[in-house]
């Protein structure tokens, strides 16, 4: 048979796989190889004359009409793939090659051969599904995703990894894992790679150095094996940071320890119950109180126990928190040996039942009892009776209190009584011994100034008490207040008058001296010169003699009883004289007034420093008298060799005024005359005029207005006289 019959060719086109066809220019089917049933199910008459549009998916039809225009211009081209619909319905992808032979007068159209590449196709799709899902799991992937080689390199990474290990992806491609795991997790690292390469999917936590921050992260790390043809092939891992986690679940583990601890170490029963009424929490203090360990109560139900005397107001309690979620506390009063006995129980709601704590009050309500009983006696009492808790604070008083105080029983609660009675003038040597009384726990009695709510003061004794019960805990104190006020005013006039009568001793001393000394001297010149003169007779020559110094003792005598006679007088008249506000400016500046002449001619200078506000209930006769005796001594002592300075200066304390006379003049050494300073009689600068009498005035009428003077003086350099005045300043 030849090679170019038409036999041959027909042949070929039967049993070919191929569908072999011919198309005119608009498409229609002009031949179909026989070869088309095999192909797509259509007979070869089925197709002729129909067009190859027709059986073309509409998303593919633009693209093989483009393809048969593009094949009149050049001999032959491939198409891309299109989809072609068999005659089951079912669409099959076909790779069509398309030759033009329109000008061929045996063919006159165009020959397309036609293969069914639908497994082709769609291995290849399965293959990029497959892939992009590959690619999505790895790639993007929220965690750190690798693969392991079966000997343990890391061959392939995610963006993640090197975020999560600080080292570089080149650093870690191509690594083992051993260089992040910390060496103490190098075990448990090997086991699970063991594990990993067994077929075995599974997570493990380790810990890896982090290169970026030089600290480590716990990783939790879950691996499954790439598995080809049954065998390990490589080892997919996603490592998660659970540090944070870790972190907070140890957190959580100490905390509850820590609780655990502190509910352990509460010294009363405490525990726990679900809903269903089985423990779940019991502390030492309440295992021991229902004779049980505490492992033998968890998971056991209270009401099978029955731990509790008389329970079924404990457990309508208990009912009523679990549904009201509201926190409660009750007394829960029993007989137990012929003994009434009571429970305070507190029942807190929690997410699954209740948790209970309680305590046995028996003692305290006894305490209580006995308070109550004590109080009913201490409310008759005209002492202040107060009643204060461990920690020194005021829990009752009684009236008592508030007659002698003022303050009532809710404004004296809940504070001590030191913050509440206490003022400026209360000793604070006492106030502390008060208190190191109170935190010896000891019984003591006191003497304190206290003040009123009105701010009167008033003394009073307390005589406190420590109370304590059976263990030896305090429970409270007892204070009773006695007021004292009276028998204190009496001591103090005591103590005025011993002075006073000490103050009379001296001056009956200086009297003495006087007498003994300034009056007997011219008593006895003047009996002398008396007989003297009897003997001689008129007519002697040294009559006249006598009788002339007879006189100057006589005037001797004279001025001695004149200044016994102006004390006594100024002693008198301030035990009559009234008190007055006096302004301290104003007679200073009349004090100065007196000396303006004396200033003006002997050139003193004159430092004045006084606040025009000063004033003082006083005696104005008496200060006017003192401040002139000073200026008067600083003018007639000053010193020749440079101008005299005058300085005065008032100053108000927190006791009262001091009041400063200082000039620049002679001065005095006070180690010699300190002693003698302010005596009758006594004078240090012998040849200066006076007769001692100055600063004993001075010192007198500062103590008769309740003050003191001080001095400070040094030879050449000047003197200083400071002088107190005011309630505060003690004589």
């Amino acid at each position: 048979m030849s090679f170019r019959s038409p036999l041959f060719y027909s042949s070929i086109a039967s049993n070919s796989t191929d569908l072999v066809s011919v198309l005119d220019e608009q498409g229609n089917y002009l031949y179909v190889g026989t070869s088309g049933g095999t192909v797509l199910g259509y007979e070869a008459t089925e197709l002729l004359g129909t067009s190859a549009f027709a059986y073309i998916h509409p998303e593919d039809r633009e693209q093989a009409a483009d393809c048969l225009q593009a094949a009149q211009n050049c001999d032959s081209l491939q198409a891309k793939p299109l989809r072609f619909r068999a005659k089951g319905g079912e669409w099959r992808w076909l790779q069509c090659t398309v030759t033009n032979m329109v000008e061929n007068e045996a063919v006159g159209g165009f020959v397309t051969n036609s293969r069914d590449i639908t497994e082709i196709v769609e291995a290849e799709y399965n293959r990029d599904y497959h892939q992009a899902h590959y690619k999505a799991l790895f790639f993007e992937h929220p965690e750190a995703v690798f693969t392991l080689d079966t000997a343990g390199y890391l061959r392939q990474i995610n963006r993640h990894v090197p975020d999560l290990t600080g080292y570089p992806a080149a650093e870690i491609i191509g690594s083992h894992f051993h260089k992040f795991v910390l060496p103490a997790d190098t075990p448990v690292a090997n086991e699970a790679f063991s594990r990993a390469l067994s077929g075995e999917a599974h997570t493990v936590e380790v810990s890896i150095w982090r290169a970026s921050s030089g600290d480590h992260r716990a990783l939790s790390v879950t691996l499954v094996p790439v598995l080809l043809r049954g065998e390990v092939t490589a080892i997919h891992g996603i490592a998660r940071d659970i540090t944070e986690t870790k972190q907070a679940q140890r957190l959580v583990q100490e905390q509850t320890e820590q609780l655990n601890n502190i509910i352990n170490s509460i010294p009363e029963p405490f525990f726990a119950l679900d809903s269903a009424w089985r423990y779940t929490f019991a502390n030492e203090h309440y295992a021991a109180f229902t004779g049980r360990k505490r492992h033998e109560l968890i998971g056991k139900v209270i009401r099978e126990l029955q731990p509790l005397p008389h329970p079924g107001e404990f457990y309508t309690k208990c009912e009523e928190v679990m549904a009201q979620k509201e926190t409660l506390c009750f007394e829960h009063s029993y007989t137990k040996d012929n003994q009434q006995h009571t429970l305070h129980f507190a029942i807190f709601p929690t997410n699954d039942g209740v948790a209970v704590h309680f305590s046995d009050i028996t003692m305290q309500k006894v305490t209580q009892q006995e308070l109550e009983k004590l109080s009913l006696v201490a409310s008759k009492t005209i002492n202040g009776v107060v009643i204060l808790d461990p920690e020194g604070r005021i829990e009752w008083v009684n009236d008592g209190f508030h007659k002698v105080t003022g303050y009532t029983r809710e404004e004296a609660t809940g504070k001590t009584p030191g913050a509440l009675l206490q003022g400026p003038e209360t000793s604070k040597e006492t106030a502390s011994r008060i208190l190191e009384n109170y935190r010896k726990r000891v019984h003591f009695k006191e003497e304190i100034l206290n003040y009123k709510k009105s701010g009167e003061r008033y003394w009073v004794c307390i005589d406190v008490t420590p109370i304590f019960d059976s263990n030896g805990e305090l429970v409270n104190y007892i204070a009773i207040q006695t007021d004292i006020t009276e028998k204190k005013a009496a001591e103090a006039e005591l103590v005025k008058m011993a002075d006073d009568l000490y103050k009379h001793n001296l001056h009956m001393q200086q009297f003495t001296y006087i007498v003994s000394h300034n009056l007997r001297a011219p008593v006895a010149n003047a009996l002398g010169l008396a007989n003297l003169a009897k003997r001689i007779g008129k007519d002697a020559p040294a009559y006249d003699g006598v009788l002339d110094r007879l006189q100057t003792s006589v005037a001797q005598l004279d001025h001695v009883i004149k200044d016994i006679s102006n004390i006594l007088r100024l002693r008198d008249s301030y035990r009559n004289a009234t008190r007055e506000e006096v302004s301290l400016a104003q007679v200073l500046q009349e004090v100065l007034q007196n000396f303006e002449e004396e200033i003006r001619t002997k050139d003193v200078k004159v430092s004045l420093e006084v606040d025009q506000d000063f004033a003082l209930p006083s005696s104005k006769a008496y200060l006017y008298s003192i401040f002139y005796n000073l200026v008067s001594n600083a003018i007639k002592y000053r010193s020749l060799d440079r101008r005299l300075e005058l300085q005065i200066l008032a100053e108000k304390d927190r006791r009262g005024y001091v009041v400063s006379v200082g000039d620049n003049g002679l001065g005095m050494d006070m180690h010699l005359v300190q002693h003698q300073l302010f005596k009758l009689y006594k004078r240090f600068h012998p040849n200066m005029p006076g007769k001692g009498i100055g600063l004993f005035l001075v010192k007198t009428q500062v103590e008769a207005i309740g003050g003191k003077i001080t001095v400070d003086s040094a030879p050449g350099i000047g003197t200083t006289f400071k002088i107190y005045l005011g309630a505060k300043h003690h004589v």
